[in-house]
């Protein structure tokens, strides 16, 4: 008969104060390897690997619930960590459990999950510079809406049609 390997315990690490997590970027903790958002609808905890390319989506874009990888634009549903994309609807990046106590956020880490360095015990936002092309690209892609664009296309390929 197996024996059964006991398994370690989750830990949970403190981030720092809500207040001070930014509400339009994905911000790396836990020696990054996990990155955490804030939205309307709370704070969440996603592995900090896009499931394009395996790259890190600190920084990423946070708009209206979704979070944009910086590199290649896939995005995902951060409640749920799904995929935003109809080939691919059931592919969703791994989230972790997030607690708000008394203005502190908490994420719980399987031990498996922890680097083996020690964790910071807070956050310190990275400044980006603001004029770096990643940068402006992000603001630019937050921006985009597809609808939007796509009447103006419409709109301007009518008044295109009407003056010949």
């Amino acid at each position: 008969m197996a024996e059964l390997t006991p398994q370690p315990a989750p830990t949970t690490i403190a981030i720092g104060r809500l207040a001070d997590l930014p509400t339009d970027r994905a911000v790396p903790v836990a020696d990054g390897s996990v990155v955490v958002t804030r939205t309307s609808g709370g704070v969440r905890a996603l592995r900090n690997l896009c499931l394009h390319q395996d790259l890190p989506l600190t920084d990423g874009h946070v708009r209206d619930g979704v979070l944009i990888c910086p590199h290649h634009f896939w995005r995902y549903d951060i409640a749920s960590g799904q995929l935003r994309s109809q080939q691919a609807s059931r592919r969703c990046l791994i989230s972790y459990d997030v607690s708000v106590i008394d203005g502190e956020v908490y994420v719980t880490l399987p031990s498996a999950t922890l680097p083996s360095a020690t964790l910071p015990p807070r956050l310190e936002p990275e400044a980006i510079p603001p004029s770096s092309l990643r940068t402006r690209l992000l603001e630019r892609a937050g921006r985009w809406d597809r609808a939007e664009a796509y009447a103006r296309d419409n709109k301007a390929s009518t008044h295109d049609q009407s003056e010949t």
